[in-house]
């Protein structure tokens, strides 16, 4: 990356700031969560609440103990108990990202496999940056719309080329409104995480809370329906593997939050969203999955759309276009 010379104008730069150096991390996270979470779903019956929850531990764990911390140490951020549309914001994130998202994700898997899903639910960018837009006052120019679309086009036939190197599930389509479903999901989350980052609600607190929420109401479900004893006849190998998706996913998620935190949700979602060209990558890499062609291509193609907003948004930021 070079910087514009001097005496032009610094909108003809590509920016890469401490916010997107956090998008990229939950990037690499969120991919490395989504190939341990494949093996932990493939070819058992698991119940997808309980499974929801043990992944939820790690990060359950860490953003608790550091909310604490936040507290003891008495920073100047503000309680999200003080306003009720925090409260509301926190509980609604809660029920979207662990009741609903996370089970549709394994639903989405176990129908589809990783190779339609993860594709899927990549979309959650351009419902991300709408939502963004229309909600947040972010601005949402033509370029960046061109760069987003381009990437979705990639997004999208990246199932087309992974299926030229492994067979789909005859099931797949079944995956296609799971995904979806996720995806707004995911866009919707990540907009109220924004919001109340924006009131100075501390960033953990919004990780904890949320978690919290959602894993009551999961397990209240599973002991009102007397299903909670379903937690000890889980094979330890999937449990070890649903724990390590949750540790990813964790990292990924604070990751998330941060980048969300010094940047626009446009720009932190859109990086976040390159999980699914680096997927493949790992796949390639460590699960002996072929990389075909196509799939180099598609590759390519969502990086390029990634260029494109991020040169819009750093024109749009400096008064350019």
């Amino acid at each position: 990356m070079q910087l514009s010379p001097e005496g032009k104008s610094p909108s003809t730069r590509l920016r890469l700031g401490r916010g997107e150096l956090w998008a990229l991390a939950a990037a690499l996270g969120y991919a490395l969560y989504q190939v341990f979470l494949r093996e932990a779903v493939r070819g058992i019956e698991l119940n997808d609440m309980v499974g929801t929850t043990i992944q939820a531990i790690p990060l359950l764990l860490f953003s608790a103990a550091m909310s604490w911390f936040v507290k003891r140490s008495d920073k100047g951020t503000t309680s999200p108990w003080s306003d009720w549309k925090l409260i509301v914001s926190l509980v609604a994130n809660g029920l979207l990202l662990f009741v609903v998202a996370t089970p549709l994700l394994f639903a989405a898997l176990r129908e589809g496999g990783v190779l339609v899903a993860s594709p899927l639910t990549g979309t959650q960018v351009l419902w991300a940056a709408v939502l963004a837009a229309i909600l947040l006052r972010e601005r949402f120019t033509g370029t960046m719309a061109l760069g987003m679309i381009i990437m979705v086009v990639g997004i999208a036939t990246l199932t087309a080329g992974s299926s030229g190197s492994l067979q789909l599930s005859s099931t797949w389509w079944r995956a296609i409104p799971f995904a979806l479903g996720v995806a707004f999901c995911w866009a919707v989350a990540g907009v109220l995480i924004t919001y109340c980052m924006r009131q100075d609600v501390d960033r953990f607190q919004v990780l904890a809370i949320p978690t919290m929420i959602g894993l009551a109401a999961l397990n209240g479900y599973l002991l009102i329906n007397g299903d909670i004893g379903l937690y000890a006849s889980t094979p330890l190998p999937i449990t070890l593997s649903l724990l390590a998706a949750g540790v990813f996913s964790a990292v990924a998620l604070i990751c998330l939050t941060t980048a969300l935190n010094l940047t626009t949700v446009a720009s932190a979602t859109t990086l976040n969203s390159l999980q699914v060209a680096i997927a493949p990558l790992i796949a390639w890499i460590f699960l002996d999955e072929t990389l075909n062609p196509v799939l180099a291509f598609v590759i390519l193609l969502i990086m390029v759309g990634v260029i494109i907003f991020q040169r819009a948004r750093a024109m749009t930021a400096d008064g350019g276009a």
